[in-house]
């Protein structure tokens, strides 16, 4: 018996195997932004006219219905005496726990829904404060519309080649709620050069049988005995697509189980149909959780319970083709863990807010769960799918890179809401198709053992993990890096991890003791020898701050759509084209999560700021002038910063019902201020935007700050700029000249390192970027790096004398502001905010390393077959035996193929072939190969006489006869 943490690993890792030919993700730019997230569905209906599908999503907190969790499970009667103590001693009144009437009521639950209409924060302290309740949130509704839309003749033929690709546009809000995630084009059309290849391209896919799923059907696998369940919109109970359809359950307040919508049944279409648009687990056994209505609205707690439900029910795998960026919703991520630990594999859809860095959805951003991406029929990533890296971890960590897989998710065909089938694009289609591969793979238990070879001792091995992985999930980190005997070494280094995770024992163990796995995680590394001090860029991620759980203003006001920053400004989300573009230019960029006090500055060149939120501890101001005085350099990117523009873009915010008052501007001025004072300098809080050229390079500025002051000897650059906070203030319009924007520094220590300070952030961000300036952060880290000024620069006829504005305030911090409550550096004290004590640098206990000094197979790494089977070696079993028992088609239906033997019904031969020719032609080049040889060894070889076989004697009678009856010719000679 296995625990959690290794099943669900050997069923992660064999996902893998299975989806090996799927690419990494791409890189586009952003699509405009919008108030509310909105995309379109498009899909087929049985007569093959193409419907096109538009939904948009909001979500609110109810108003007076909280969420009591509890800490552990309770009867109904114990959960009410306990929420009425805790009552009882507060001012609250005219309270009631909200009926709640679903399959889960006759069992004990963690959770209640509370109705107070005169709360207070002293009644909802008071609620909290009981040694039972562990948390009170707000309840929260979502509304999702719909509409529909037919876009073509719906006579046309399935197959016909008039079908075009019909983008809807979508915008990438970022609103605080929870998306399905659908999102449209029915078809995509093929890159290629030929018109007749982009013909067959354009046919729908039955994407099981594209991902070779017929290889486990024919070996007898299709899903028996695996629970799975579909969260979604509900199934109709005669839907001709499903056998083993095991429960239906209604969490909503509709008396129906029904599908209104088609979404829920499209998604249980694609894990377990059995025939047409088939699915991957036919024989699999489905469990449909209908949690939204017809209107399209769901809340929290039909999730809890409902969720509550799949863990009594023993499920072991579940389809979420939902989410959204609210991973603060804490009721709703602590149930996904419960889940997790629970033995339940989650599979859930990573959200169509694409195609800009760090805009995952959760739960797929959690660590415990399988996040799933699209792509279309080329294997290029969808444009719309989300992608990591995770940004609730930041600034804390480095994050982690999502989704944790992606599949076909555009034009991927599914059942119908009655019959037939359709064809629908969006993560929510990419997420069934894993969750159907698991459950083939779980009902196949491939095993996940791995045996690999270490490269000698040339890298460290840290291992860090929470004291326990279970409930829930924990965690397990893996730290390298490289041994100081090999800085100058250049190569690669593999080897494996051996994890043991001991698991406590179980009332139904037949051993009686702890039950123990092992499991052996693969590493790879390439070593090159330590890059010199100048390439090396350090990245300061612990200062930067995003929404939630503060309110941090996007840096870009012309964005009023769009007004939180959301991905961490992190060189992975929305700093990755800049991170790339480095990267071209020969740069190494590492990231810093941790104080400035924690890192050897020695073995840098340059360390970038870029729109800082956070506070600074003293240490680290004093830290990084002596850092600077022995060589390093720093840049610093800012962006606005204004008391008066801060309070006029408050934000109300629907989860907490309140009016939110920014906690910094774009960035912390105050903050950085503090830290460059030392040198003379200081950004100010005016506001400026407008297009301009430096260097013969076009340059927007947007809502970016001025420098306010810098050292006389230093070189400054202005340009004549809009000055945007009079704009917002009072809604007039002035351009202000020579406003100071670019100032560089070469500070005056022998050695010392050199200091350069720009006023926006946007020219580098991802996010809202007009016209980039990756020329001037080149030319900044020529300077920083190697002291080589930029003539464009000095030169410039836009160099004006550095300002010193000593009679000129500098920007205070707004009063009453409270980052405190979200920062790592300040704590509240009396009214005041004070500096926390300075938290210790990251320390790693290296594993003394067993080196075998062995070289390792050239194609260890390389992706291997379907999980790991040759199929030229493996004799399958009888397929009739293991025969699918797909249900027959009544004549006169549609698509009513014929079934040889154990194969489930489809095109194979003609899509397969159509997408894999590259195998399918290596394939024949071996079997042509192998037939050559043979042959060539035939007729190497001299023939042998064959044995005589002995006849029968009537034979031999017979053939005597023959022979006297030809005496009279038996002494002739035959002529030749």
């Amino acid at each position: 018996m296995k625990s959690i943490a290794s099943g669900i690993l050997c069923l992660s890792l064999a996902a893998v195997l299975l989806f090996a030919r799927l690419p990494l993700v791409g890189t586009e730019e952003e699509d405009g932004t919008s108030s509310s997230s909105s995309f379109s569905e498009g899909g087929l209906s049985s007569n093959c006219s193409q419907i096109t599908l538009k939904l948009e999503f909001s979500s609110k907190v109810v108003e007076h219905e909280y969420i009591v969790a509890f800490n552990g499970y309770f009867t109904a009667k114990a959960r009410s005496d306990f929420i009425s103590t805790a009552l009882r001693s507060s001012d609250a009144a005219n309270w009631r726990i909200v009926p709640r009437k679903n399959p889960a009521s006759d069992y004990p639950s963690d959770f209640e829904v509370v109705q107070i209409r005169q709360a207070t924060r002293n009644s909802l302290f008071t609620l909290q404060d009981h040694p039972y309740i562990k948390r009170v949130t707000p309840q929260r509704k979502v509304f999702r519309s719909l509409k529909f839309t037919d876009g073509t003749d719906p006579r046309a033929p399935c197959n016909d080649g008039r079908w075009t690709q019909k983008w809807q546009s979508w915008q990438s809000s970022r609103p605080l709620r929870r998306t399905s995630l659908s999102l449209g084009s029915g078809f995509w059309h093929a890159t290629g050069r030929h018109s007749s290849r982009r013909l067959l391209r354009a046919i729908p896919r039955h994407v099981a049988q594209i991902l070779q799923a017929d290889v486990l059907w024919q070996m007898g696998h299709t899903g028996s005995g695996v629970k799975v369940a579909v969260f979604d919109t509900g199934l109709s109970e005669k839907h001709p697509h499903f056998k083993n359809v095991k429960e239906r359950t209604n969490w909503t307040n509709e008396k129906t189980l029904d599908d209104g919508l088609g979404h829920g049944t499209f998604v249980a279409g694609v894990i377990a149909s059995m025939r047409e648009c088939q699915g991957f687990a036919p024989d699999s056994e489905l469990h449909i959780f209908r949690v939204f209505t017809n209107n399209q609205v769901s809340y929290t707690s039909w999730f809890l319970d409902a969720f509550n439900y799949a863990i009594l029910k023993k499920i072991d795998v579940l389809n979420l083709s939902i989410g959204g960026p609210d991973f603060m919703d804490h009721p709703f991520v602590d149930k996904v863990w419960e889940l997790t630990a629970n033995r339940v594999i989650m599979v859930s859809a990573i959200g169509n807010d694409g195609p800009l860095y760090g805009t995952l959805n959760n739960p797929a951003d959690q660590m415990d769960v399988i996040g799933v991406g699209g792509i279309d029929f080329e294997d290029n990533i969808a444009r719309f799918s989300s992608r990591g890296m995770t940004t609730w971890e930041l600034p804390g960590g480095y994050g982690r890179v999502k989704p944790d897989i992606v599949t076909y998710g555009s034009g991927v065909r599914g059942s119908g809401m009655k019959e037939g089938c359709r064809s629908l694009s969006g993560t929510s289609v990419a997420s069934p198709v894993v969750a159907g591969a698991v459950t083939l793979l779980a009902s196949h238990a491939a095993g996940c053992s791995m045996l690999l070879f270490i490269n000698g001792d040339h890298i460290d091995v840290a291992i860090s993990y929470s004291p326990v992985l279970w409930p829930w999930a924990g965690y397990l980190a893996v730290s390298i890096s490289v041994a100081k005997k090999a800085a100058s070494w250049e190569g690669i280094a593999q080897g494996h991890v051996m994890v043991t995770v001991a698991s406590p024992a179980q009332n139904d163990s037949e051993a009686g003791g702890e039950l123990t796995s092992t499991v052996k995680l693969p590493v790879k590394v390439k070593i090159i020898p330590t890059p010199p001090r100048s390439k090396r860029v350090l990245w300061d991620q612990y200062h930067n701050l995003r929404y939630p759980p503060g309110y941090f203003p996007r840096d870009n006001l012309r964005m009023k759509n769009d007004p939180l920053d959301w991905n961490g400004d992190h060189i992975h989300t929305n700093f990755r084209d800049m991170y790339q573009h480095l990267r071209s230019m020969g740069y190494f960029v590492e990231v810093l999560g941790a104080p400035i006090t924690c890192f050897d500055a020695s073995q840098y060149g340059t360390l970038l700021m870029v729109d800082s939120e956070e506070e600074y501890f003293p240490e680290e101001v004093t830290k990084l002038r002596r850092d600077i005085d022995n060589g390093l350099s720093l840049i610093i990117f800012s962006d606005w910063y204004n008391t008066s523009v801060m309070r006029k873009v408050k934000f109300y915010d629907e989860n907490t019902r309140q009016w939110w008052m920014p906690d910094t501007g774009g960035a912390n001025v105050p903050a950085l201020n503090d830290l460059i004072s030392v040198w003379g300098m200081a950004f100010s809080d005016g506001l400026y935007e407008g297009d301009f050229t430096m260097a013969d390079h076009d340059m927007y500025y947007a809502s970016g700050c001025s420098i306010a002051r810098f050292p006389e000897d230093g070189i400054v650059i202005g340009q004549a700029l809009k000055d945007q906070g009079l704009e917002v203030l009072k809604q007039e319009t002035m351009v202000v000249d020579n406003v100071p924007i670019l100032g560089l520094y070469q500070t005056p220590s022998e050695g010392a390192g050199r200091i350069a300070l720009y006023g926006d952030s946007n020219c580098i961000d991802d996010s809202h970027r007009q016209k980039d300036c990756f020329w001037l952060l080149d030319a900044l880290l020529q300077y920083t790096s190697y002291s080589m000024m930029p003539s464009s620069l000095t030169h410039s006829k836009s160099r004006v004398p550095p300002p010193t504005a000593t009679d000129h305030p500098l920007p205070q911090r707004l009063e009453g502001n409270h980052l405190y409550r979200y920062s790592k550096v300040l704590e509240s004290h009396l009214g005041d905010h004070k500096p926390r004590p300075l938290p210790a640098c990251p320390h790693l206990s290296w594993a003394k390393p067993q080196p075998l000094n062995e070289t390792a197979p050239s194609n260890l790494w390389k992706h291997q077959k379907l999980l790991s089977v040759d199929l030229d070696k493996v004799v399958l079993p009888n397929a009739r035996s293991y025969r699918p028992q797909v249900r027959p088609l009544s004549p006169g239906e549609s698509e009513a193929w014929d079934i040889p033997g154990g194969i489930m019904p489809g095109r194979y031969n003609q899509e397969v072939g159509q997408t894999i020719p590259v195998f399918a032609f290596l394939g024949a080049m071996v079997v042509l190969s192998f037939f050559v040889v043979q042959l060539t060894k035939a007729k190497s070889k001299p023939k042998r006489r064959k044995p005589r076989v002995k006849r029968p004697l009537y034979l031999q009678q017979q053939q005597q006869q023959q022979q006297q009856q030809q005496a009279p010719h038996a002494g002739r000679t035959p002529t030749v």
